[in-house]
């Protein structure tokens, strides 16, 4: 079965709206899908109700970030309750240090007096934001390159104080999280770790492994499913779509491991299912 669990929209710094994701992953033939946006659930019904109506299968998923920031061990988290209080506590947290790093980049863009020009301010009323939301409206507006884009960026929040990153969760607390919320935990992208070791440290404590993605490129897969093998855990698959700049879908090449939607098992929400309830 063709899977994508690992998919973003504009909740986060996605470039689709999650209805939009949604109906791209059925347009390309996907049968079920996670929206995963970065820690928050604000687009799962959108997504749901538009993969339901496609008749896709849905997973609630999300993709949690943990500290330090620079490692991005992301922690994927499907088939959650997207009500769990422990969970949701993590997520409010990561939250808070998004809004701290987007505050600092829309006053640096403020004193380059671009704020006022594009209502920048308006994101401060947004449940959920993150620099990679202000950097979309940069480049729609094209009043930077990409690269200009990400120096400000850095501008802004390279030099933040420390404390600034302590909210964030270990990986440890991120996958009981998400454990105690009843989902599946799977290290994305692993290849993007800049610490391998670091990245291995997580491996004892997920049930899968994003092998298959287009953050991986084509010499990396094996090495990613021998470290699967080695740690016993399932290969995912999941494109880690945003969208980004007019990029096209890149539809899933491997097919998903059945035994991992057997594993999903009931926490995939199929729309005869639901309607039947």
């Amino acid at each position: 079965m063709l899977a994508d669990l690992h998919m973003h929209s504009t909740v986060s710094d996605g470039w689709q709206d999650p209805d939009e994701v949604a109906h791209l992953a059925a347009d390309h033939g996907i049968r079920v899908m996670a929206l995963t946006d970065h820690d928050s659930f604000y687009g799962v019904l959108r997504a749901r109700a538009a993969a339901h109506r496609r008749g896709l299968g849905y997973v609630t998923g999300v993709e949690v970030s943990t500290y330090p920031p620079l490692q991005v061990r992301h922690i994927l988290g499907h088939g959650v309750d997207r009500e769990h209080p422990q969970l949701l506590a993590v997520l409010r947290r990561n939250q808070h240090v998004l809004r701290t790093q987007t505050r600092a980049w829309i006053e640096v863009l403020r004193e380059k007096g671009f704020a006022p020009v594009l209502g920048l301010d308006a994101f401060e009323h947004k449940p959920m934001i993150m620099p990679g939301a202000v950097l979309k409206v940069l480049l729609q507006h094209r009043l930077m390159s990409e690269a200009e884009a990400w120096a400000s960026v850095r501008q802004a929040v390279d030099f933040m104080p420390a404390e600034v990153y302590a909210p964030m969760p270990s990986p440890q607390e991120a996958v009981d999280a998400i454990h105690a919320a009843g989902g599946l935990a799977v290290h994305a992208h692993p290849g993007v770790v800049p610490d391998q070791d670091l990245m291995k440290e997580v491996l004892p404590l997920v049930d899968g492994l994003e092998v298959y993605t287009r953050r991986h490129k084509p010499e990396q897969i094996p090495v990613y499913e021998e470290l699967a093998r080695q740690y016993g855990l399932i290969a995912t698959v999941g494109s880690d779509y945003h969208g980004f700049n007019g990029e096209r879908y890149a539809v899933p090449k491997q097919m998903i491991d059945q035994r991992y939607l057997e594993r999903l098992g009931a926490r995939i929400e199929w729309p005869a299912l639901e309607a039947t309830a």
